[in-house]
C-alpha cells in the first residue's frame, strides 16, 4: 500500500490512528505578508481531538514494549528523510510563515539534531538498582508516562514541533500534538516524516485547532485520563493558561514559555565580538526567538564605543517580505504591538540610537533604543521583535540587578575577557541558560534547555537537569534527573525479597 502523503492534500488534514480525519470545519491560512490564502486547514473540533487522544491511547501498549533499538531505527531513518527533504521543507517554511531563508535552513538542521540525538541518547533511559536493606534487590526503572499531550509553536516550527513529540516517542509514550494556527503544513511534515520512517499508527497523532476552539480543545484533551502529560512551548500568557488546566487536573507539565533576554558587556568585553552577537541576538528571526536578546545592559565605560559599532552596523539592516535575512513579524497585530511598546518608551524619555522607526503592515524596521529605564513596558515586557534596548550600569552588582529585573528567565549573555569574573555575573543571572562570550540565541541538543521563574519549568534536550525537578517538586534519584529525554519518564521501582515474615 503507498505511503500516505499528508502534504499533497488541498485541505492540511488532521491525521489520527495513521489516517487522514476529515473533520466538518476548516479555517484558511493566509500568507503572513501579503495577505493571500494559501489553504484550508482541517480544524479539529473536541470529539475530534479526543479520538486522537484515543487511537494514542491504543497504541500505547505496543509502543511502550517496543525494544529501544526498533525505536532507534524508525528515528535514524526519519533523520535520513529529513535530511534528504531539507530543501523543500525549509521552502514550505519559508512560504507559510515568516521565518526568513537563512532561519528556515537553520532550522531544518536544528529538527534534524533533535532526532539524531535522541537516537544517540535512547540508552540513557536504562534503570539502576539502589541500595537496600539485606535480603532485597531493589530496581529502579524508567516508564513512560503514557499519552503525552504536545503544543508547538510557530516561530520554530519544525525544531520545536520536532522536540514536543520525538522527546515523548523516544521515550516509550505516544503523542497527540496539537499545532499551531500559523503553521499547520509545516508540523503536519513531521508526521509525514516519520510515517515514512515506520512509526507505528497511532503513536503520533496531529490535530489542526481554529483558535475560537483552542480553550475547549486543550481543556478536553488535558482533562482526558488517559493523557498523563502536557509539553507546551510558547507565550508566558497562554502557558498560565495551560499550567492551570493541568493543575485542576493532576497533569504534570513541561513549559518552555517567554524570554526577555538580558546580554551584559563588561568593561573589559572584546566590543566588536559583544556588538555583532548583541545584534544576531536581537534581530535573527526578526527577534522572534523566545532567547532574543531584549536589553543590553553595558557598562558605562565603555558604552559610547558599543553603541557606536551598533551605529555602523544597523543601517545595512532592513526589513522586506522576500528578503533571505530580515523578514516581517507573525501579524500586523504583533507589529502595532510593537509600535505601541516604543511610543511609551520615547514618551517616557527613551531615544532612538540607530535604525529608522517604520511599521508597514506586518513589517517593523530594526531599531536600538536607548535612555530605557523601568517606567517603561518595553523593559519588562518580551519584545519578540527587532528591537534591542541598551542600558548602563557602573558596577556589577548593579548589572546582576537590572538582568534580573524582570519576571523572565530563560535565556542570558555575558561579555567580559576575565572569564572567571563573567562566570561569577552569570552565575547570579536568574536564568535557565547563560552563554559567556555567546549570544542569546544558542540551543544545541546535548544540553538541557528551559527556564526559571514566568519562563517556565523542566527541560527539553539532554539527559541530566538540575539538581531540583520543577515538574516533579523532588530531587532526582542518583543521577536519574527529570531532564531531556528523562522528562517524559517515571520512577519506578520494583523490589525482590527473600521471604521473610512481618511482624504481626
Amino acid at each position: 500500500m503507498a505511503t500516505l502523503n499528508l502534504l499533497a492534500e488541498p485541505v492540511v488534514p488532521c491525521f489520527v490512528a495513521g489516517k487522514i480525519l476529515a473533520t466538518s470545519k476548516t479555517y484558511p491560512l493566509v500568507d503572513p505578508h501579503s495577505g493571500q490564502h494559501l489553504y484550508d486547514v482541517s480544524a479539529a473540533s473536541v470529539q475530534d481531538a479526543l479520538s486522537a487522544v484515543e487511537a494514542a491511547s491504543a497504541a500505547l501498549p505496543a509502543w511502550k514494549a517496543t525494544s529501544l533499538m526498533d525505536r532507534r531505527a524508525i528515528f535514524l531513518r526519519a533523520a535520513t528523510i529529513l535530511r534528504e527533504r531539507t530543501a523543500e521543507l525549509a521552502e514550505l517554511e519559508f512560504r507559510e510563515t515568516t521565518s526568513s531563508g537563512g532561519w528556515s535552513g537553520f532550522e531544518m538542521g536544528l529538527a534534524l539534531e533533535v532526532i539524531e540525538e535522541l537516537a544517540a541518547a535512547s540508552t540513557a533511559l536504562r534503570g539502576e538498582i539502589a541500595p537496600s536493606h539485606a535480603g532485597q534487590r531493589a530496581y529502579l526503572t524508567r516508564v513512560p508516562y503514557g499519552v503525552v499531550f504536545a503544543m508547538a509553536p510557530w516561530n520554530a516550527p519544525m525544531t520545536l514541533g520536532t522536540r514536543s513529540v520525538a522527546n515523548p516517542i523516544m521515550a516509550g509514550n505516544t503523542c497527540v500534538l496539537k499545532t499551531s494556527e500559523f503553521s499547520p503544513k509545516v508540523h503536519t511534515s513531521i508526521a509525514q516524516i516519520f510515517l515514512e520512517a515506520g512509526l507505528p499508527a497511532g503513536v503520533l497523532n496531529v490535530v489542526h485547532v481554529d483558535p475560537k476552539d483552542a480553550p475547549a480543545v486543550a481543556e478536553a484533551v488535558i482533562a482526558h485520563p488517559a493523557v498523563r502529560k502536557v509539553n507546551f512551548t510558547g507565550s508566558t500568557r497562554v502557558g498560565r493558561i495551560i499550567a492551570e488546566m493541568c493543575g485542576r487536573h493532576l497533569k504534570p507539565s513541561t513549559l518552555e514559555l517567554g524570554g526577555a533576554a538580558p546580554f551584559v558587556v563588561l568593561a573589559d568585553a572584546d566590543l566588536d565580538f559583544a556588538a555583532n552577537a548583541a545584534l544576531f541576538g536581537g534581530f535573527f528571526h526578526s527577534g522572534q526567538v523566545c532567547m532574543s536578546t531584549n536589553t543590553v545592559i553595558v557598562h558605562e565605560s565603555v558604552a559610547e564605543s558599543f553603541c557606536q559599532r551598533l551605529q555602523a552596523h544597523l543601517p545595512t539592516m532592513k526589513a522586506e517580505a522576500n528578503s533571505p535575512a530580515l523578514r516581517g513579524v507573525f501579524s500586523t497585530t504583533s507589529a502595532q504591538r510593537l509600535d505601541t511598546l516604543v511610543d511609551d518608551a520615547l514618551d517616557k524619555g527613551a531615544k532612538i540610537l540607530t535604525g529608522t522607526r517604520h511599521v508597514e503592515n506586518n513589517l517593523v524596521q530594526p531599531l536600538v533604543l536607548t535612555g530605557i529605564n523601568k517606567d517603561m513596558r518595553i523593559f519588562h515586557e518580551e519584545i519578540f521583535g527587532p528591537i534591542i534596548t541598551v542600558v548602563t550600569f557602573k558596577t556589577d552588582e548593579e548589572a546582576i540587578a537590572t538582568a534580573n529585573a524582570t519576571e523572565y528567565g530563560l535565556a542570558a549573555a555575558v561579555y567580559g575577557k576575565d572569564t572567571s569574573n563573567a562566570y561569577k555575573i552569570a552565575s547570579q543571572i536568574e536564568a535557565g541558560m547563560v552563554h559567556i562570550n555567546g549570544a542569546t540565541i544558542h540551543d544545541a541538543q546535548q544540553m538541557p534547555h528551559g527556564g526559571v521563574k514566568s519562563s517556565g519549568w523542566g527541560r527539553f534536550n539532554g539527559l541530566e537537569g538540575s539538581p531540583f525537578c520543577l515538574p516533579c517538586r523532588s530531587p532526582p534519584i542518583s543521577d536519574i534527573s527529570c531532564s531531556g529525554l528523562k522528562e517524559f519518564t517515571q520512577i519506578k521501582t520494583i523490589t525482590i525479597n527473600d521471604p521473610h515474615k512481618f511482624p504481626v
